[in-house]
């Protein structure tokens, strides 16, 4: 209740409101003022793994392109000699391979009404340049992860298309097309699968949330190789046998496992599984034609202001067997 001193204080205007205030039911509402919070909250839960821990490099010309090289066949009886003995020819052979490179582009629009209207609160051109920057690397991790040109012609593919289309990189965790829980025997057979396994350092494990919990209670049941390292940007992660594992949301936890092979990317409900993903960085980069760039676009209509994102590239596996990955996890 306020004293006599202060309500004596009042001006007259003042003093009805708050008489009116205090006496008119529900009035109270009206004499407050709200405060909205200026930071806008994104609604999604997205991991940016690959983006963040795979090597760049520029790109030139139509697409990334490759020359490899087949061992040759190295038979003890051919290579090892008498002092008379003819040396045996054995050469390698050489193919050519090549990533074209692809665009993922998107345009954002703000009305200029809106944009005069939410001055007072915050810039919302600039504030959707920001967030839509965000819709637009989750359409690029999930390529990364699980792109396909025979689904989507104009996407380059992603590491399960290409892994899967190499003999002996998909490692199964189990036959059976429900899937299994992790089996670490497994996973050290995936990792082997991988050329220069034995250099840890550039290795990366991706999986998608329910993977990487898969694999730490896996770890957790065993008590091993549980420790944690540092990778890009300051960021602290456990590691697998000194391998980070990385969280990627890119990755399905709804894939379809035949017992060899995934054949349906997404979509399983009745044995959903999910695969984890081991590359060397060095033979496994992303190469950059442009690299992500935002371009905000000539006014032609007084009512819009528009802005394009766009990138040009590609993902390279440089080395058919620079990735390998374990499938066959069940998430049941």
């Amino acid at each position: 209740m306020a004293t006599n001193a202060t309500w004596a204080s009042l001006d007259p205007s003042r003093r009805q409101a708050f008489e009116r205030a205090i006496n008119v039911s529900g009035a109270g509402s009206v004499l407050v003022q709200n405060f909205t919070n200026k930071i806008i909250q994104q609604l999604s839960i997205r991991e940016f793994g690959a983006l963040g821990t795979m090597d760049r490099k520029p790109g030139s010309g139509s697409a990334a392109i490759i020359n490899r090289r087949t061992a040759s066949t190295m038979a003890a009886s051919s290579v090892w000699v008498a002092d008379t003995d003819s040396v045996t020819e054995s050469t390698g052979s050489y193919a050519q391979t090549s990533f074209s490179y692809k665009t993922l582009a998107t345009r954002g629009k703000v009305t200029r009404k809106m944009r005069a209207r939410g001055r007072s609160y915050i810039d919302i051109l600039a504030e959707e340049m920001m967030q839509k920057s965000e819709d637009f690397n989750e359409a690029l991790e999930s390529c990364i992860m699980i792109g396909d040109t025979g689904a989507v012609a104009n996407q380059f593919d992603g590491l399960i298309t290409l892994i899967g289309g190499v003999s002996g990189q998909v490692i199964a965790n189990t036959s059976a097309a429900a899937g299994d829980a992790v089996t670490l025997a497994k996973l050290d057979e995936a990792i082997d699968a991988v050329k220069g396994a034995g250099n840890r350092s550039d290795l990366v494990i991706y999986g998608s949330f329910a993977g990487l919990r898969r694999l730490n209670a896996a770890l957790s049941g065993n008590q091993r190789f549980i420790e944690s390292t540092e990778i890009s940007a300051g960021f602290r992660v456990r590691t697998y046998d000194g391998i980070p594992m990385v969280v990627s949301t890119g990755l399905p936890d709804d894939s379809t496992w035949d017992g060899s092979a995934i054949t349906g990317i997404t979509g399983e409900l009745t044995n959903p599984t999910t695969s984890l993903v081991i590359v060397n960085k060095r033979h496994t980069y992303l190469e950059e034609l442009t690299a992500m760039t935002m371009m905000p676009l000539a006014r032609d209509d007084s009512q819009y202001e528009q802005f394009d994102i766009f990138w040009d590239g590609a993902l390279v596996l440089a080395n058919s067997k620079g990735a390998a990955m374990l499938s066959g996890i069940s998430l049941v």
